[in-house]
């Protein structure tokens, strides 16, 4: 049975107490321990869906079996195979946030995993290319239902001081879906029969099914119950992970005093829906930085060289099976490790710095990507090759640096409780829909104008530096209830 709640405000507040606290941000308690060995497989591996669909794609694009299945498709054809997956990740966007705030954030998880296992299904059954199709919108129609929730549980269930740890983790398991994805592609591409791309695709109900056993064990968002009055439970939830039991516990206390104090005002507040975001300058602000953020997570060149390496590789003089899936297998590796450096460094180091140096690095990086493909098509030089591929690794550490850790975590710092939900689907919403416009402009636009069409990308990065610079504020060291200073 829950037991009574305080009733005493304690003195200092949880900011307070972290920074008198000089624990190791490593230091675990026994139920700290068990808690992250729930959270981590229930919430931290959704995105490695993200991630195994984009680098599986770019690896079959490059095996002779599921080309010869499918009929090559290219062009248009291949631009709408890739974008069928944010496609449907769209259409699920309006039920995301409802089934999230209204059941719960492990419903929401169990929901859209177990919709991805279906859609990875038919994916694998398929003998077509209508049907193919078909199940990868079904499995972006899961998905958003799963990344919608997954980050905010994170961030309501972890401790104060792992808080932000473990959000820059989430979006790290991007690149584990696709190291994943790329290494099994290199190793069936040899098979000498439609397993050769079916393993592959069958292997992307994995992350889904680890999620599925997971969640069932986890606890909801202490959040999520004192929104909906079951305030015992939530006091419960914080003694049971945070302070091992101990009631009396000073951290706790004040979590669940700014905690509660902070929902009870948002209750208040009669206007419900994306409305919401309209209604004054400070939300007009957090949907500004929403959308620019989805946009950017998508429209930094990333996109074109995740889902089209087999095509980048070729044009610089890469070109057999083997040379591309285990190029495809390297950089996800290679990435995983440079993303989980980003992921720490976000405990040190402020968001706004990550943001612009981050930025620049990656306008700097992918101008020479550029340029060093340029030079290849025009004089076949294995020096320009050789500088290319280079760039690629560099072009991504630098993307990892500024985007990868903090694509979740900053929207789930920058939006009060009323606005949690709603904002990641909005989020979630306008990242599959830049990346449903890239998947199917970008392989019209290579092969219509060739290396010349990096340049747009090389534009758009100046655009993206100068929102960071002008827009994004600084969140680091606001705990989540206290966030709402760093607007005014």
């Amino acid at each position: 049975m829950p037991g009574a709640v305080p009733t005493t405000r304690p003195l200092l507040s949880v900011e307070e107490i972290l920074a008198k606290d000089k624990s190791s941000v490593f230091a675990l308690s026994t139920s700290l321990i068990q808690l992250y060995a729930l959270l981590a497989p229930a919430c931290l591996v959704v995105c490695a869906t993200n991630g195994y669909d984009g680098s599986v794609l770019t690896g079959l694009q490059g095996v002779a079996a599921w080309k010869d299945q499918f009929g090559k498709p290219t062009g248009a054809l291949l631009g709408i195979t890739s974008a069928a997956y944010p496609l449907g990740a769209m259409l699920s966007t309006p039920f995301s946030a409802f089934i999230s705030d209204r059941f719960g954030r492990r419903w929401s998880v169990l929901v859209g995993s177990f919709i991805m296992i279906l859609g990875v299904i038919m994916q694998c059954a398929s003998t077509t290319i209508g049907l193919f199709l078909g199940g990868r919108i079904v499995v972006g129609f899961g998905i958003t239902l799963a990344l919608t929730a997954a980050p905010i549980l994170i961030s309501e269930l972890a401790h104060p001081r792992h808080r932000v740890l473990f959000g820059s983790l989430y979006n790290t398991s991007f690149y584990l879906g696709a190291l994943l994805a790329g290494w099994v592609t290199f190793g069936s591409y040899r098979i000498p029969s439609a397993w050769a791309w079916r393993l592959p695709t069958l292997l992307q109900a994995g992350p889904a099914t680890i999620q599925m056993i997971f969640i069932w064990f986890l606890d909801e968002s202490p959040r999520w119950l004192c929104y909906k009055d079951r305030h015992e439970e939530a006091f419960d939830m914080l003694v049971k992970h945070h302070a091992s039991g101990d009631r009396e516990d000073p951290l706790v206390l004040a979590e669940y005093f700014e905690m509660s104090e902070t929902l009870k005002a948002e209750r208040d507040f009669k206007s419900q829906g994306p409305a919401q975001f309209l209604k004054t300058p400070a939300n007009r602000k957090r949907l500004a930085i929403l959308i620019t953020l989805a946009v950017f997570g998508q429209w930094s060149g990333n996109g074109l060289v995740s889902y089209y390496l087999t095509k980048i590789l070729s044009t610089i003089g890469i070109t057999t099976q083997r040379e591309q899936t285990m190029l495809n297998g390297t950089i996800s590796t290679v990435n995983y490790a440079t993303a989980l450096f980003a992921a720490v460094l976000s405990t040190k180091v402020g968001r706004r710095t990550m943001f612009l140096f981050g930025s620049v690095a990656m306008l700097v990086t992918f101008s020479s990507l550029t340029a060093s493909i340029a030079v290849y098509n025009q004089t076949k030089s294995k020096a320009a090759s050789q500088s290319a591929l280079a760039f690629i690794f560099i072009y991504y550490t630098s993307f990892n640096i500024c985007l990868n850790p903090l694509l979740f975590l900053y929207p789930t710092e920058i939006l009060p409780f009323r606005l949690r939900a709603m904002g990641m689907s909005i989020l979630i919403f306008s990242s599959k829909a830049a990346s449903f416009f890239n998947q199917f402009v970008n392989p019209i636009g290579m092969d219509a104008l060739g290396w010349k069409y990096y340049l747009v990308y090389v534009g758009w990065l100046v655009v993206e530096v100068t929102v960071f610079y002008l827009m994004y504020p600084e969140t680091r060291g606001y705990s989540l209830e206290r966030i709402q200073e760093a607007f005014g």
